[in-house]
C-alpha cells in the first residue's frame, strides 16, 4: 500500500549527511556505451556553480527518507573479493571483472546523481518534467535550504528548466505487479547557462554535477532481488556512525525503523558478473549465500523509468560497508505501534464533542 505520512516526530535525526562535493565523492566520466541514445542528450557545457543562500527558511511540508552518507571512520574487515560467475558454454558471453579494479576499503552505501528538466512548484509541492513525464521533488532535513533556494531561484527569474544534484527515490507496493514510482531528493541545482562559461570559470567550479553527466547517478550497495520489484534492486541502507546509533536508541520504534529504512533503486544491468541474490524459501539460512556490495555508475531512462548499468567502479564484495537495518522483530514492533496509533485517532474522531 501507499506508505502514509507520518507525524512530525518530537526529534530530529541527527545531521550527518555530507554535502555532495568533489572531496567526497570523485567519480571519472565515461564513454556512453551503446545504449546512450536512450538518455536524453547533456547540455554543451558545464553549468555554473551551486547557489544557496545562507538562510533560508523551509515553507515545503515535503519529507524524504535522510540519504545516505560518509560513515564515522570506522575499521573495516577484511573484503572478500568475487570472482566472477562461471557461464556454461550453452549460455551468451558475459564481460569479465577487470583484474585492474581496485578494491574500495572506504566504501559506503551511497545513490547519488544528475537530471535535467522543467521545475515547477504549485500547491506546496514540487515536480520535475523530464521527457514529458512528471516527477516528485523531495527534500530531507539536511537538504533544505537547497530545496528552497530553488524555489526562490525560480521565482526570481522564471527559469524552469534546472540541472539538478539529487538522490533517487523509490517507493515499491506490496503487489509484485503493482509498478514502483521514481522520484528525487534535491541536494543542489544549478542554472543551465545561455553562454558558455570561460575554461578558467569552469575550473574554479569543479563539483560532482561536472564530473557526472546529465542523467548520470552513482549507485554502491547490495546487488539482489527484492520480494515486490520484478527488476533486481541496488540496495542503498543507512550508513553506520555512532551519532546515529545514539539517536535510534532513543527514537520511538516507529521513528527507528523508519529512519533505517532502505532504498531499493532497479537497476537493468545485463550479463552482470556477479548475479544478483535472491532468497529462496526451500533452502536453509547457511546455503542461501548473500548479497554483492557492488559500485557501479548507471544511467537513468526516463522513457522506462529505470536505471541501467554504465560502469564497474571498483570489484564487487562480499563484504559490505558497516550500516544501520531494522531487524524482523522491530519491525513488527512499529507495524503493532502503528495500528494502534491509527487505531486511537478513529477513536478519538469517532467520539462525540463535548
Amino acid at each position: 500500500m501507499t506508505p502514509k505520512k507520518k507525524p512530525t516526530p518530537k526529534s530530529t535525526p541527527p545531521n550527518t549527511e555530507p554535502a555532495p562535493a568533489t572531496s567526497k565523492l570523485k567519480l571519472v566520466a565515461i564513454k556512453p556505451s551503446s545504449k546512450a541514445s536512450e538518455t536524453p542528450p547533456s547540455p554543451s557545457s558545464p553549468p555554473p556553480s551551486v547557489e544557496v543562500p545562507a538562510t533560508v527558511e523551509a515553507s515545503v511540508p515535503v519529507e524524504a527518507p535522510a540519504p545516505v552518507e560518509a560513515p564515522a571512520p570506522v575499521q573495516e574487515p577484511t573484503r572478500k573479493i568475487l570472482k566472477p560467475i562461471k557461464r556454461s558454454s550453452a549460455s551468451t558471453s558475459s564481460p569479465e571483472i577487470d583484474p585492474s579494479l581496485p578494491e574500495n576499503s572506504n566504501a559506503i552505501f551511497q545513490a547519488v546523481g544528475i537530471i535535467v528538466g522543467d521545475v515547477t512548484f504549485s500547491d506546496k509541492k514540487a515536480h520535475i518534467t523530464i521527457c514529458d513525464k512528471e516527477y516528485p521533488l523531495f527534500y530531507a532535513s539536511s537538504h533544505k535550504k537547497a530545496f528552497e533556494a530553488l524555489k526562490i531561484h525560480l521565482k526570481n527569474t522564471e527559469q524552469s528548466q534546472q540541472r539538478l544534484i539529487v538522490y533517487p527515490k523509490i517507493i515499491h507496493f506490496p503487489k509484485r505487479e503493482q509498478p514502483y514510482l521514481v522520484g528525487f531528493q534535491v541536494v543542489g541545482f544549478h542554472r543551465v547557462p545561455e553562454k558558455p562559461e570561460s575554461e578558467t570559470e569552469n575550473n574554479r567550479n569543479l563539483s560532482i554535477d561536472q564530473e557526472l553527466q546529465d542523467f548520470e547517478f552513482k549507485l554502491s550497495g547490495l546487488w539482489q532481488f527484492i520480494p515486490v520489484c520484478q527488476t533486481p534492486c541496488i540496495t542503498i541502507q543507512k550508513n553506520f556512525s555512532e551519532e546515529r546509533l545514539t539517536y535510534i536508541k532513543e527514537a520511538p520504534i516507529e521513528q527507528k525503523v523508519n529512519f533505517m529504512k532502505a532504498s531499493h533503486i532497479p537497476v537493468i544491468w545485463k550479463d552482470s558478473p556477479i548475479r544478483p541474490f535472491r532468497f529462496n524459501p526451500k533452502l536453509d539460512k547457511e546455503q542461501q549465500g548473500q548479497a554483492s556490495f557492488v559500485e557501479i555508475k548507471a544511467a537513468f531512462l526516463p522513457d522506462r523509468d529505470v536505471f541501467e548499468f554504465r560502469q564497474l567502479k571498483s570489484r564487487p564484495s562480499q563484504t559490505s560497508p558497516r550500516s544501520l537495518k531494522a531487524g524482523k522483530t522491530q519491525k513488527a514492533e512499529a507495524l503493532k505501534a502503528k495500528t494502534k496509533r491509527k487505531r486511537e485517532q478513529a477513536q478519538a474522531q469517532a467520539a462525540p464533542k463535548t
